[in-house]
């Protein structure tokens, strides 16, 4: 049986690295063809900085153990991960959309697509790396269930929310008519190819006798009536708002095309992005991407991405969130 080495010393190891000029080294785990990626990735340099994800794996990692790791750099070189070097990381997708399409679960292909996913998992968990937000943190905050556990904490206003099987209860709690969204993922693909998104909708008992309402389980949610809605970014401890009137808008902002290329960027909920910012410390998420609206009562947490998207907001917001995010991976 072989012996593990003992950890090079920071001697041997600056003669092992690359002569890169960026102190910093930088991990993005997503695609190249997201343009969330591409939009920090053109405010990075190609050189330390590395683009991996588990379809991309083969072809960027050079070598991992439990003391080190090579991998292949935009500019084409290796860069050495080591405890000498710092290195930062922002987690995007772990795969692109689809990566996985047709795999048979419990088949040889799954298996081979489950390995490559322990590699990552062991480079999201590696302690050298300061994640923006790190992988356990990520999936916990992906849960609706613990983000509206967190506001709870905090103080935060949000609709009262159950997972429930009678439909009758939901109503009586809730009042009619309610509203459904999804608990897990808001899309899936259909047996056809085609894409489909679950949307938030409002409905009564009535609708949901019959319903098996646990088997792929919604929550219900007291409906509040928009005024506004509020996108907020943060970004470590920074923090932009834009607004989109909701008149005339369905209950699910999405559903209208318009609605996209309508929010504004707005100065006036400097309150809301004070808790923004602390829900995602809370949460221990350095990037989210949070949905609020503004009814009669004040504002309301709605939903909260920590991955999430902002390219739809205003150039001049989106430029900010793009700067700030690559700040932080340079260390700057």
């Amino acid at each position: 049986m072989g012996l593990h080495p003992v950890a090079p010393t920071a001697e041997a190891d600056s003669t092992t690295l690359s002569p890169h000029c960026n102190p910093v080294r930088v991990f993005l785990i997503g695609d190249a063809t997201d343009p969330h990626v591409s939009t920090v990735l053109a405010r990075l340099p190609k050189q330390g900085t590395v683009l991996i994800d588990v379809a991309t794996l083969p072809s960027v990692l050079s070598h991992f153990s439990p003391g080190e790791g090579t991998f292949i750099d935009l500019a084409g070189e290796q860069v050495r991960l080591s405890s000498e070097v710092a290195a930062r990381g922002w987690i995007r997708r772990l795969a692109p959309a689809g990566w996985d399409a047709g795999t048979v679960l419990g088949g040889q292909a799954a298996a081979r697509l489950a390995a490559r996913m322990t590699v990552l998992a062991a480079l999201l968990r590696d302690a050298r790396i300061s994640w923006m937000c790190g992988v356990d943190a990520l999936f916990a905050a992906e849960n609706k269930l613990v983000q509206y556990r967190a506001a709870q904490m905090l103080g935060l206003r949000f609709p009262d929310t159950f997972v429930c099987a009678d439909p009758a209860y939901l109503a009586a709690e809730l009042g009619e008519p309610f509203v459904i969204k999804p608990l897990g993922p808001g899309n899936f693909t259909t047996g056809d190819g085609h894409d489909h998104v679950v949307h938030t909708q409002a409905v009564s008992a009535r609708d949901l006798a019959g319903a098996d309402l646990l088997g792929a389980p919604f929550l219900a949610q007291k409906l509040l009536t928009a005024r506004t809605h509020l996108r907020v970014v943060t970004v470590d401890g920074d923090a932009w708002t834009a607004e989109l009137d909701a008149g005339e808008l369905p209950l699910d902002w999405r559903q209208a095309a318009r609605a996209h290329r309508s929010f504004v960027p707005s100065a006036r909920w400097v309150s809301v992005e004070r808790d923004a910012v602390r829900l995602a410390q809370h949460l221990q998420t350095g990037f989210t991407c949070q949905d609020w609206i503004v009814e009669d009562a004040g504002p309301a947490f709605v939903d909260l991405n920590p991955g999430g998207q902002w390219l739809f907001l205003p150039d001049s917001m989106t430029e900010r969130i793009a700067d700030s995010l690559a700040s932080w991976l340079r260390g700057a």
